[in-house]
């Protein structure tokens, strides 16, 4: 994890940036390329060096910033190999095989109000665990396009009683939709 070098890394580094160069160019890499890429082994190295006296008996920069940089090569061509970035794109006009005339685009289907219905039956879930029974009811029944009147018979109120009743719920609907 690099931190902010102090004034001796920065004058370490900066006197000793034809490493990066040299790398670069051992390895055959274009520096616009690949410059952005081991630049952090690298600075990560200086600071280890300065910060670690067991370093400077045991390794010289070269070699410790050499390793950094490799390190930092491999964990960027793995990034590059991993799955997620090595997949095939489609098109959804393309054929699903050769000679069919059947596209993905027709085979495919709007999952949207399948997640539409998902969302609205956690948002009656979270309302269920915070309204009485009768409220919940009442909405439930608004929400499937009942009438007041149909409403009214079916749970034996005025439609005022029934306003009165929804018109109590609104924080706690506000407070659900807007989390």
């Amino acid at each position: 994890m690099m931190k902010p070098m102090t004034a001796e890394q920065r004058k370490l580094a900066e006197a000793n940036h034809d490493l990066v160069g040299a790398f670069l160019r051992e390895n055959k890499l274009s520096e616009e390329q690949f410059y952005d890429v081991v630049i952090f082994g690298y600075l990560c190295a200086v600071q280890q060096y300065c910060e670690n006296p067991n370093l400077k008996k045991k390794y010289s920069l070269a070699t410790l910033a050499w390793k950094k940089m490799k390190r930092e090569l491999v964990h960027y061509y793995n990034y590059l190999g991993s799955d997620k970035r090595s997949y095939h794109t489609v098109s959804l006009h393309e054929s699903i095989c050769e000679g069919s005339d059947l596209c993905w685009e027709d085979v495919l289907h709007d999952d949207g109000d399948i997640l539409k219905d998902l969302q609205m039956e956690l948002i009656l879930h979270e309302l269920a665990a915070r309204l009485p029974k009768r409220e919940m009811r009442i909405i439930r029944r608004k929400i499937n396009g009942d009438k007041m009147h149909d409403i009214a018979k079916a749970e034996r109120l005025t439609f005022r009683d029934i306003n009165t009743l929804l018109a109590g719920t609104y924080d706690t609907v506000i407070e659900v939709l807007l989390g």
